[in-house]
């Protein structure tokens, strides 16, 4: 089991945890921390994971686009560029590497596009395909693209720290929410024996677990919401 989904089972158990609490009533209890499972697994860690492997995806990118021109610039050689690239990813690369290591080294290039389906990457092979054909300084030829992969990488880490900040102040303000709630229970005895079975108290306090199960949702999806040039983020990553 992974952190992400640990985090989402603690929170279904807190959140149902608390509804029973309040409500005294197990049967719906059940029913919520059911909900938040279902609705967990089925859409919100997809979600997580799904836009976790995109920027993963997209830093791997980055580096193999300065890595490759700076190694091009040196060796002026494509297979050995590659070569000495290929070396410095990491192993799920490596195994893609292996899998087309039949190919021609231009054929490598084209066929990565699927694995960096990205405009950077994009522009990166149009470049190297002009210098297979005219030639040139590819540090000076991929001067512009180098700028705007590094731009693009700072934002993409500015906006994650953002989205970390987020779920932390989010979580936070819940955490109150959900602990006053749970707290009347123990602080207004009477009040709550007089309460607790009152229609109107147990339809508002359940649809006060549908809004965090809502707002949650929303969080992830700001929170997720980073537009990488010339990417779909709602497309999975292969």
């Amino acid at each position: 089991m992974n952190s992400t989904s640990f985090i989402f089972i603690i929170v279904s158990l807190v959140v149902s945890a608390v509804m029973y609490i309040a409500l005294d009533n197990l049967i719906i209890a059940a029913m919520i921390l059911a909900c938040y499972l279902v609705v967990s697994f089925m859409v919100f860690i997809p979600m997580i994971k799904n836009r976790k492997k995109q920027i993963e995806r997209y830093h791997l990118c980055y580096h193999f686009i300065n890595n490759f021109i700076i190694s091009l610039s040196i060796k002026k050689s494509i297979g050995g560029a590659f070569e000495s690239t290929s070396v410095s990813m990491g192993s799920e690369f490596q195994d893609t590497v292996i899998r087309i290591e039949e190919m021609s080294d231009a054929e490598k290039l084209k066929y990565l596009q699927t694995y960096f389906p990205f405009h950077s990457y994009l522009l990166f092979y149009q470049i190297i395909t002009l210098w297979q054909e005219q030639g040139g300084d590819i540090l000076k030829m991929s001067q512009y693209l180098l700028a705007q992969t590094r731009q693009e990488e700072e934002y993409i880490t500015s906006v994650s720290s953002l989205g970390k900040r987020k779920y932390i102040e989010t979580g936070t303000l819940w955490i109150f929410s959900l602990a006053i709630l749970a707290m009347l229970r123990f602080t207004l005895t009477g009040f709550y024996d007089k309460i607790k079975t009152v229609p109107i108290f147990v339809i508002s306090t359940t649809l006060l677990a549908g809004f965090v199960l809502f707002s949650i949702y929303i969080l992830i999806k700001k929170a997720t919401n980073i537009n990488i040039k010339g990417h779909d983020k709602n497309e999975k990553i292969i």
